[in-house]
């Protein structure tokens, strides 16, 4: 149906009315009108936050914490000095300021936090199971192995059966970073200051969870990851010779190996390194069409969802070796403490890789970060490791 002008401002004025509540007829749809319309609107349906904003509050809370060096009092006076008393972490701060010896992360910030690893972090990013573990350790019950059922014949008795069960044990693994900050964030207002930080903390926890989770042994108080729980019916090794056939073969092992383990198939994906994905989308067939491609730069292969990370390496084996993950993460459990626990220190040193630096001498206040956390298999069936891989040019 056409609609003239008039039809349009008519429609304008009516939606105005009801936005506005007036009780008289609107005539004219002003500019304040449209103020104030929007104003209703904001309040009504506010906007979606942006996701690259998450974490920002954290942010808040670490500068505020180091400049207040973590007295919750001084923390709320610094802040409300520098963000003004209305400012949402300002009046968290305030209301912590009785809480005493150390000061616990408000949850949201925390959420807030575990919401960017999961986005930033390849492994988290699959979704594995995550379960609340408070108390710094939990036990679950599985199923090892099922009744069996037969068929008997007439007067003939029914064969005793019983169901045998398993326990996955977790217990909190301690990961700790260190995020050295320059106190000229914290003396002036500097734009990007709280994004600086944010990211600073989610890199160096998400790059070490990563490792953990994807190729811990569990050893020296880490997780154990991926590659140590895969069994070794389940690790297929790559042919030396790369075709697209072989290739083809060794995904479908893969695949079969979880369908005939009666694996569920829930949330199944792939992990490996970046130099897998961009050989993938280079493959081009004999008539030179692009093989995986497409679906590939769709976020998926042979149906299953991927990601690539550098912490998995190309460099094994002869050096030249790779790994490749097939895994249903609905099996894979991840018990975390749901909390993090905040330091602060302007005279204490860090190590940057290869030497102690001075905190004190560089005019830096460090904020140590520790979360807990460790990974368990429901079955370790559901993980497929294709190792050996040499899908590069």
């Amino acid at each position: 149906m056409d609609m003239t002008r008039e039809d349009v401002a008519a429609i304008a004025k009516e939606i105005a009315q009801q936005i506005l509540q007036e009780q008289a007829p609107v005539t004219n749809v002003t500019y304040d009108d449209m103020v104030r319309a929007m104003g209703v609107i904001n309040q009504q349906r506010p906007i979606p936050a942006n996701p690259a904003d998450k974490g920002l509050g954290m942010a808040k809370f670490l500068r505020a914490m180091a400049a207040g060096k973590a007295d919750p009092e001084r923390a709320a006076r610094w802040a409300a000095k520098t963000w003004g008393g209305e400012d949402h972490m300002t009046k968290i701060l305030e209301a912590s300021e009785d809480s005493g010896g150390g000061v616990l992360v408000p949850t949201q910030h925390s959420t807030e936090v575990i919401e960017l690893l999961r986005e930033r972090a390849v492994f988290r990013s699959m979704r594995p199971t995550t379960v609340p573990m408070p108390t710094g350790s939990m036990q679950i019950p599985k199923l090892t192995g099922g009744a069996t059922a037969t068929y008997i014949g007439e007067s003939q008795n029914i064969v005793k059966t019983e169901q045998t069960t398993g326990m996955v044990n977790l217990s909190w693994k301690k990961l700790a970073a260190v995020v050295p900050i320059s106190n000229d964030f914290l003396r002036f207002e500097t734009y990007g200051a709280d994004t600086m930080i944010r990211n600073d903390l989610v890199a160096s926890m998400a790059d070490r969870e990563d490792i953990a989770f994807i190729r811990g042994d569990g050893t020296e108080n880490t997780p154990k990851g991926l590659k140590s729980f895969v069994p070794t019916a389940n690790i297929i090794n790559s042919n030396g010779t790369v075709t697209i056939a072989s290739i083809t073969s060794e995904v479908m092992q893969a695949m079969l190996k979880l369908r005939n383990a009666h694996v569920r198939m829930i949330n199944v994906g792939w992990l490996w390194s970046p130099r897998t994905t961009l050989y993938l989308k280079s493959l081009r067939d004999t008539n030179n069409n692009f093989v995986f491609k497409t679906e590939l730069d769709a976020g998926t292969f042979f149906g299953f969802p991927y990601a690539d990370t550098t912490n998995i390496p190309d460099t094994l084996g002869g050096g030249t070796e790779s790994e490749v993950y097939l895994v249903d993460f609905a099996d894979i459990v991840l018990g975390e403490s749901m909390n993090l626990m905040i330091d602060t220190s302007s005279e204490a040193s860090y190590w940057d890789g290869s030497a102690l630096q001075s905190a004190y001498s560089k005019d830096l206040t460090l904020m140590r970060v520790i979360a807990e956390h460790d990974l368990g298999c429901r079955h370790v069936e559901s993980i497929v490791l294709i190792d050996t891989v040499k899908w590069t040019w």
